[in-house]
């Protein structure tokens, strides 16, 4: 006979979910036992396995109380997860008084079927900012569907959930907050680091191919001793060891470590740089001449400048134009990552290099004892600290000014900017606070971004078990595949490394294609230029039209409409090319994210400063196409 409820139910996810309806409505042998009972506010109440799912007093009350203690309920702009549907009263209480999308992460399909069986719960189901899922795959397709990346998250659920998945709904909260922290930092990255990286690889193209590759130091140290010198608070403790045992170990460092190397007289043989912005206060008066020099093709361009020893560039897959760059070249890379992090760089080049025992110093990837980055380091005026009245952990700067001093390069330290970007940065890092286990196997505040790079070095452990690889960052995050081990301790029972002459061989490539690609690419931003010639004066028009009529009217929508299909074109036609969308998209996203906020938006002052934003956008876009173009023709 046909369940009309769990039909009603069962369509209404079929709108963004037709997979799981099917799965649901194709249970039928329910191994679970479940049974309807009420409680003593004659509530109905569902035993699972004999394990009452709400409150045996009173259901809807226990939901009151859950959604009493959430903050900023009207906010549109949040997600609300619910972990656990029950009989529906959490959900019902959050979608009766709660602003945003509701999502409801039930782990329990045999409880879905029972539930919808029984629970006409469709017309809820049918808002258009409700969603049901099971799994956290499909979870984060939804949340990336919705939100940007001013978007909350909130995760709530009953305390019978929380007794019988305790341990999911731990790995689960951290599960989305990593993810989103993913997210965040993949469009952080898109908008202010792309067209930076993208500007820096073309300007610097032709010496590019006349530089030779890390790959041709293929097992150049084959089974011999790698130390990497991060910035973490623990390279501090171990600097000491690492000047008495300096013999034993090739010395790979980060940018953020070489000033407290310096000035302690220790000597990188390879110092790692893989950041688009210009990061030059790193080094500023060190001499480098005996130091061989690692860098990304898109590294900021006053790295060709320096007086090293020798420069080797590193291809990382997926980032930003290498893949395009390397398949013009003819270059595999297909091994090589670097996932957003400098130390992953020197761990990979690591790798390559044939050693056998390779060493973390100063990767805590924590924030130990109140400390962001160690003490003479570049950072060394952050610190991480608990602040009681908003009952969570923050960065800030003991020393303001010696901070954005040490920050900034010179000639961007006395601009008008220089607070937005001194400050814009903590603010960036207060964003991703995350807590990971440490090496004593206590919690400890990090960044979102710190925890995604220990699931890379620790894949990078599974991938590479013939390696001896040791972790001496005292106290910091717990890296497994990697041996928790005092530096003392592992250089006791390690030999002196035999230093061999590092050869230089410059790649040959095929100078025609080089050249034929490069005509290819003035050619797409000749045709941008042109595309995108009639934009400012279609934005200056909206402005000027609001600001006579005080109101959206069909002149400024007609503008509005003609700019909206020339970005739509540019994304559509020339986003499959990275040296386009990598320069372009951030000012396509952030236009786009403005219009919604001008829809969504009735305050006239608000609209008039989001179209101003939207006019500076648009100049700023134009300005990208004509710098590139202007680089090419003449480089």
């Amino acid at each position: 006979m046909e369940n009309k409820v769990l039909n009603a139910n069962l369509n209404a996810i079929k709108r963004y979910d037709k997979n799981l309806a099917d799965e649901i409505l194709r249970i039928n042998d329910i191994k679970s036992t479940f049974e309807l009972v009420q409680n003593k506010n004659q509530e109905y109440n569902l035993l699972f396995n004999s394990i009452p799912l709400h409150s045996i007093e009173s259901a809807k009350a226990e939901a009151q109380k859950i959604v009493d203690k959430i903050e900023e309920l009207d906010n549109k702009n949040t997600i609300r997860v619910i972990y656990g549907l029950g009989l529906g009263y959490l959900a019902d209480e959050f979608i009766t008084r709660a602003s945003g999308t509701i999502i409801i992460y039930e782990p329990n399909i045999e409880l879905l079927r029972i539930v919808f069986e029984i629970l006409e719960f469709s017309e809820n189901l049918s808002k258009n900012n409700v969603f049901i899922t099971n799994g956290r795959e499909k979870l984060l397709k939804i949340i990336d569907i919705i939100a940007d990346r001013e978007t909350k998250i909130t995760i709530s659920f009953l305390s019978s959930y929380f007794n019988i998945y305790k341990n999911d709904i731990y790995t689960f909260a951290g599960f989305i907050e990593r993810k989103r922290g993913e997210k965040q930092a993949n469009t952080n990255t898109i908008n202010k680091i792309a067209p930076f990286a993208t500007f820096n690889t073309l300007q610097n193209l032709e010496k590019i191919t006349k530089t030779p590759l890390v790959s041709s130091l293929k097992d150049l140290y084959k089974d011999s001793c790698a130390l990497i010198a991060s910035a973490g608070p623990s390279l501090k403790d171990n600097i000491e060891t690492i000047k008495k045992y300096r013999d034993n170990f090739i010395l790979f460092a980060v940018g953020p470590a070489l000033k407290l190397l310096e000035k302690n007289g220790i000597i990188p043989d390879f110092l790692c740089i893989v950041e688009a912005l210009d990061t030059s206060t790193q080094i500023n008066d060190i001499d480098l001449s005996e130091t061989n020099l690692i860098f990304e093709p898109y590294s900021s361009s006053y790295l060709w400048d320096l007086k090293v020893k020798n420069r080797f560039l590193f291809f990382s897959k997926e980032n930003f134009l290498n893949d395009y760059l390397a398949n013009t070249l003819n270059i595999d890379i297909s091994n090589n990552k670097a996932i957003g992090t400098v130390s992953y760089c020197a761990l990979s080049s690591a790798e390559i290099m044939g050693f056998k025992k390779i060493i973390l110093c100063g990767q805590d990837l924590a924030f130990k004892d109140g400390q962001c980055y160690a003490r003479g380091s570049v950072y060394e005026d952050l610190e991480c600290i608990f602040n009681p009245e908003l009952n969570k952990y923050e960065i800030r700067a003991k020393d303001y000014e010696q901070y954005k001093k040490k920050l900034l390069a010179k000639k961007y330290l006395d601009g008008k900017y220089a607070d937005y970007f001194a400050k814009n940065y903590i603010n960036r890092l207060n964003s991703t606070i995350y807590s990971v286990i440490g090496q004593d196997g206590k919690m400890l505040p990090t960044q979102a971004c710190y925890a995604i790079f220990i699931k890379y070095f620790e894949e990078f452990a599974k991938n590479n078990q013939n390696l001896d690889l040791i972790n001496s960052s005292t106290g910091g995050a717990q890296i497994n595949g990697f041996k928790n081990l005092a530096l003392e301790q592992v250089m006791l029972k390690t030999d002196k490394v035999q230093k061999v002459q590092i050869p230089c061989q410059i790649p040959q490539y095929d100078q025609s294609k080089i050249i034929k690609i490069k005509q290819e690419m003035i050619k797409v931003y000749t045709e941008l230029q042109e595309k995108t010639a009639s934009l400012e004066n279609l934005q200056n028009e909206i402005i000027k039209e609001f600001s006579r009529r005080k109101v959206q009217n069909k002149t400024i929508e007609k503008n509005q409409q003609k700019i909206i299909l020339v970005l739509n074109e540019i994304v559509e036609k020339y986003y499959n090319l990275s040296y386009v969308m990598f320069l372009c998209a951030s000012n396509t996203n952030r236009y786009f994210e403005n219009l919604k906020q001008t829809k969504a938006n009735s305050d006239l002052q608000t609209y008039a400063k989001l179209q101003n934003t939207n006019l500076y956008i648009i100049k700023e876009l134009i300005q990208k196409i004509k710098n590139v173009k202007t680089l090419l023709l003449n480089e």
